[in-house]
């Protein structure tokens, strides 16, 4: 990939009818025309049967937006790609990118050892999903209809998640929620910060 939904939205020349440098729409459709490039390309080798493709995004455009955490430009695509190994589906259930390796190695049908904080989503009960989001030094804990915002100097503010999936509405403590979302970033930075997440 040559481009992404940041400035100075540059790409190759003559591959798409929207020049290069004239914004995001461009590198929108230049990434739709070299994904398919690529797969059409592996799909002529021999190991194409034997691959799974997976394609993901950080955030969506403008995630540093008006709110501090703007939930609605995290809702980014997942895709698993394998023809010949994988059926299509849709998933819609809350996750992570910390769950992908879980996930996709559940799919798999690997068996391992690993120091990983995420899910399988494909065996996590109805009801434990939880999500991740951040932006320079603002963390984010979301689960089920709550969002935890922790921020610089201790500050912590939650919101309840309204129904078109954007808005935050202002809620009182909700104590255990709070915790929950300091212990899943401070044991992690523990764990970093001491060695424990080697091998």
């Amino acid at each position: 990939m040559t481009t992404s939904n940041h400035r100075p939205f540059t790409y190759p020349d003559g591959r798409i009818d929207i020049p290069s440098h004239t914004g995001r729409d461009g590198a929108v459709k230049y990434t739709d025309y070299a994904i398919g490039r690529f797969i059409k390309e592996c799909s002529k080798k021999p190991w194409f049967n034997n691959t799974v493709f997976v394609i993901v995004a950080d955030h969506c455009a403008s995630s540093a937006g008006k709110t501090e955490l703007p939930i609605n430009k995290y809702h980014i695509p997942l895709i698993v790609y394998s023809p010949a190994n994988v059926q299509p589906t849709s998933v819609d259930r809350l996750m992570s990118q910390i769950d992908l390796g879980p996930t996709l190695l559940g799919m798999l049908n690997f068996s391992y050892t690993s120091k990983f904080y995420g899910y399988d989503i494909f065996k996590l009960e109805p009801g434990r999903e939880r999500v991740f989001i951040s932006t320079y030094q603002t963390l984010g804990f979301m689960k089920n209809d709550s969002l935890v915002v922790l921020s610089p100097q201790k500050k912590l503010e939650t919101f309840k998640v309204l129904e078109d999936h954007e808005s935050l509405q202002k809620t009182g403590e909700r104590k255990l929620l709070e915790e929950e979302a300091i212990s899943w970033y401070q044991a992690s930075s523990y764990a970093f910060k001491n060695g424990l997440m080697k091998k």
